[in-house]
């Protein structure tokens, strides 16, 4: 999904940048939590952002991840008075913080920029819900091969052997994004390698097999185009 800033024309980025207050947040340390009062509508400078919900103690689900020239906060900001999920920073992370008052008047002075952020938010809901759709209807084994599929389109590169997933991806995150144990999906993994539909070296893995993942999903029945994390 193309991030919000990459829509929006030089002017209208530096009119919010302007309007906004810059902050630092360290790895892993928390910008909001869920329930607290959706004050804030976040952009990212540069750095990585996870949004998630809580589903027990110890254990919760990604909603999903933004990255640089991307905002979150929107679903709190323009959906109601708390924020419905807790964000925390992914690494190393420069945020702009705009207040929902200042966000509202500025939207509510340009239609274009309006519009940008309606179909920001729109795709951003759409994928969701697809992610959503994957996790709950296909199991545990469909939950884990989704977060394959959709680490394979955001840092997928093709070989003649299959996808070769350029970033890392560790057994704990993928637990983390679905909310199943880290021995389920470790289990599961293990069982692809030894059916040859992946095959793994140095954290880095290739997706040998990806019609295996798109028929267990029944991706021809999806029509989301933003099929990533």
């Amino acid at each position: 999904m193309e991030p919000l800033m990459e829509r929006l024309n030089h002017q209208e980025r530096e009119n919010l940048i302007a309007a906004s207050h810059r902050l630092h947040v360290p790895k892993n340390s928390s910008v909001f939590k869920e329930g607290a009062r959706a004050d804030y509508l976040y952009l990212i400078h540069n750095g990585s952002v996870r949004i998630f919900k809580s589903i027990e103690p110890a254990k919760d689900l990604t909603i999903f991840t933004r990255g640089a020239n991307d905002g979150f906060g929107e679903i709190g900001v323009f959906g109601g008075v708390n924020y419905s999920n807790s964000a925390k920073a992914m690494q190393d992370t420069e945020l702009y913080r705009i207040k929902r008052e200042t966000i509202t008047d500025i939207l509510s002075q340009n239609g274009w920029l309006s519009l940008h952020f309606t179909r920001w938010i729109a795709e951003s809901l759409e994928a969701s819900k697809a992610k959503m759709r994957d996790y709950i209807a296909f199991g545990s084994e469909g939950a884990v091969a989704s977060v394959f599929v959709r680490y394979a389109n955001m840092y997928g590169v093709v070989t003649p052997k299959g996808i070769s997933i350029t970033e890392p991806i560790m057994i704990q995150d993928i637990s983390r994004h679905i909310a199943v144990s880290r021995e389920t999906v470790s289990r599961i993994v293990n069982k692809w390698k030894k059916m040859g539909v992946i095959s793994s070296g140095d954290k880095h893995f290739q997706v040998i097999d990806m019609a295996y993942f798109r028929k267990m999903l029944a991706c021809h029945q999806c029509s989301v185009e933003n099929c990533v994390l």
